[in-house]
Formats: structure tokens, C-alpha cells, sequence
């Protein structure tokens, strides 16, 4: 019985050990030259925009930071997949708010999300816009918003529109300029100068 009981000690322990796996790249997703070109803030970068009342106001960008991340496929799976992601944030900072643009692709998806934050003593509150899914020239309109002409935008609607949100919508530029329109649910308005 004890030699048994060794046996099957040892094999569970061998068992153990030996389902081990290699950490290797599954796939790897790459962002195109084209979503890469929307975000297209290298430097640090001031923008200008108009208000409502015809006054200037300036927002400055960061860098945009593009990096390859790894998505697991969860802890009893061996293998990663390779993800390329951009982030940028441009600041707003005489009215109080920054606006982050995300994008990245995974399984041929390409999401571009625009978040919204707030900051203020007490917190910061965060705004979330619908997400474009796979960047293309299909989802890109011309539209009149607050008496302006925008050709060649993106429309981004604020997804969860309430009593609370500030921003109705965004319009983003499909030719490199950035956000060309804050449209807020009060009336006012940045437009890009």
C-alpha cells in the first residue's frame, strides 16, 4: 500500500509540473496607417477653438502613445495575442475637462472610443460616447450643427444622454484635425478655429 500511495505521489506530482505552457504570441493585430492617421497628435500641440460667444479657447494634446499590449486567453490557456492600441489625451484646462481618444483593433475590430472626464475639487465624472467600430469611409457625413458645415467628419453621440451629461455630441475629423466640433446639451459650443 505505501509503495501505491508513492506511485501515485509521485505521477501527481510529475502531472503537476509538466503542464507547463510556452507563453507564445497567438496572433498579432496591428492598427492601419489610416487609424493611425486619426489620432494624429505626435507632440504636444496647442488647438484652438471658438466658443459660443466668439472667445478663444485653447486645448493642448500629448503625445499620442502607441503600444502593443497583451491580451491573455485566460488563466488555463496557454499563448497571448498581440494588440496595438493609441491613446491621446487633449486638455481643455479653462474649462475644467480633458477628452481621451482610444483606439485599438482586436479579431479584425477596430474600436475608437472618446471618454469625457470632468475635474473638479469634489471628483472627476466621466462621459462615454458610442464607439466606431472599424474606422472607414462608409461612417464618415457632412452635417450642419449650430448653423456650421462639417464635411468629413465622424459623428459621435454621447451614449448614455441624461439630465446629468454635459456633451451631446462630438464631430472628429476623418482627415487628421482632431475633434472639430463639442456640441454640449446646453446650447454651447468649441468649434475648431
Amino acid at each position: 500500500m505505501k509503495f501505491y500511495l508513492k506511485g501515485l505521489t509521485i505521477l501527481f506530482t510529475l502531472l503537476c509540473f509538466s503542464c507547463t505552457c510556452d507563453e507564445s504570441v497567438i496572433d498579432t493585430f496591428s492598427l492601419s496607417d489610416f487609424e493611425k492617421s486619426l489620432i494624429p497628435f505626435d507632440n504636444y500641440q496647442d488647438l484652438f477653438y471658438v466658443n459660443e460667444n466668439g472667445e478663444q479657447i485653447r486645448a493642448t494634446t500629448q503625445p499620442r502613445t502607441i503600444q502593443i499590449e497583451k491580451k491573455s486567453r485566460g488563466a488555463e490557456r496557454c499563448g497571448y495575442w498581440e494588440v496595438e492600441t493609441i491613446t491621446n489625451f487633449i486638455n481643455f484646462s479653462q474649462n475644467g475637462f480633458s477628452i481621451q481618444l482610444n483606439m485599438e483593433t482586436f479579431n479584425d475590430i477596430t474600436s475608437f472610443d472618446i471618454n469625457y472626464g470632468i475635474q473638479n475639487s469634489d471628483n472627476t465624472e466621466n462621459e462615454y460616447f458610442e464607439t466606431l467600430r472599424n474606422p472607414s469611409n462608409e461612417q464618415i457625413v457632412n452635417i450642419n450643427v449650430n448653423g456650421f458645415e462639417f464635411e468629413n467628419v465622424y459623428v459621435f453621440n454621447n451614449s448614455f444622454l441624461n439630465e446629468n451629461n454635459t456633451i451631446e455630441l462630438i464631430l472628429y475629423s476623418s482627415e487628421g484635425r482632431g475633434i472639430e466640433l463639442i456640441s454640449f446639451e446646453n446650447g454651447n459650443y468649441l468649434k475648431l478655429e
